[in-house]
């Protein structure tokens, strides 16, 4: 499974916001970019998609177009996580 790891970092100097992301940020990424019109794949805008997937991660309450405008920049990595074994998940 392919995650990101990443940090917002804010204009006005507030403090810097970590954050990890999986399938469920991801999704927002692709609902948003369907709904605006934006690539979903192969040529998808990457900075705005990595600003769409943190605001999900983060659990903004703000809405996104509000939220946008105060950040400065986002920093984040694509991570894969390792298949959980069958007896870790409690299947046998």
């Amino acid at each position: 499974m392919q995650t990101f790891r990443g940090t917002v970092v804010y204009k006005n100097g507030r403090e810097p916001e970590h954050f990890t992301a999986g399938p469920a940020a991801i999704a927002e990424w692709e609902f948003y970019a369907m709904r605006h019109g934006f690539p979903v794949g192969e040529g998808m805008p990457p900075v705005l998609g990595t600003l769409v997937i943190a605001h999900s991660a983060l659990a903004i309450e703000e809405g996104f177009e509000v939220w946008r405008p105060l950040v400065l920049g986002v920093d984040m990595e694509a991570e894969e996580l390792p298949p959980t074994r069958l007896e870790a998940s409690g299947g046998s």
